[in-house]
């Protein structure tokens, strides 16, 4: 199955939380999930199959994701040393469209993953001697990694507005919305990536 490209709001109001970093969402008109004319308060509680299935989605959501990429993250995150479900967090928020939104060189992920896409986006790692264009939105970004905006493209409108809106950038990234570039300065701790979900859900659901 590809890539979801419905409305995000109805994707948020699903899982009852803001999933595509945008201003203002339907979640306190109609806070009950899509399809239903309301909740009546008779619904079944959600076994422990149905919440892994469900906070699996919520990320595949939120990270654009399909389905097989996520596993092999999720398959990469288990072969590594250390909390599997942390593992999977960690990975999920250095990749490059991400780290992009979370700097505040867009508005949404899905405007993030656009300029990633679209060449906009230059990376210098360490021990380069000049940036690099990478356009693809899966890469991970490494500690030291400074990611930077095309020159021709920093007077990009959407950059632009989001940088003027003064966005409030994560504690494991540096950022200088002057000159438009940041940098990977720790690995996330999971205390420390703003995204609300049942990680360790997403890992029982996916090794059972």
């Amino acid at each position: 199955m590809g890539r979801y490209t419905g409305p995000k709001h109805r994707v948020s109001r699903r899982f009852a939380e803001n999933l595509g970093g945008y201003k203002k969402t339907p979640l306190a008109a109609k806070p009950y999930k899509p399809g239903q004319h309301g909740p009546d308060g008779k619904r079944k509680k959600t076994s422990t199959y149905g919440e892994g299935l469900i906070e699996k989605q919520k990320l595949k959501a939120y990270y654009q994701l399909r389905d097989r990429s996520f596993r092999r993250l999720f398959e990469e995150a288990l072969r590594m040393p250390g909390n599997t479900g942390d593992n999977l967090m960690q990975m999920l928020e250095r990749r490059l469209d991400n780290v992009v939104y979370r700097l505040g060189f867009a508005p949404t992920p899905r405007a993030a993953r656009q300029l990633v896409a679209h060449g906009h986006i230059r990376i210098k790692s360490t021990g380069s001697e000049k940036a690099r264009k990478v356009d693809r939105a899966s890469y991970l970004v490494e500690l030291g990694d400074l990611i930077t905006v095309k020159d021709k493209s920093k007077e990009h409108l959407q950059i632009k507005e989001s940088v003027a809106a003064k966005p409030q950038v994560v504690s494991y990234l540096r950022a200088d919305h002057d000159k438009l570039e940041g940098e990977l300065i720790q690995i996330p701790n999971r205390a420390d990536i703003p995204m609300v979900v049942n990680e360790r859900a997403v890992v029982e659901f996916l090794g059972r």
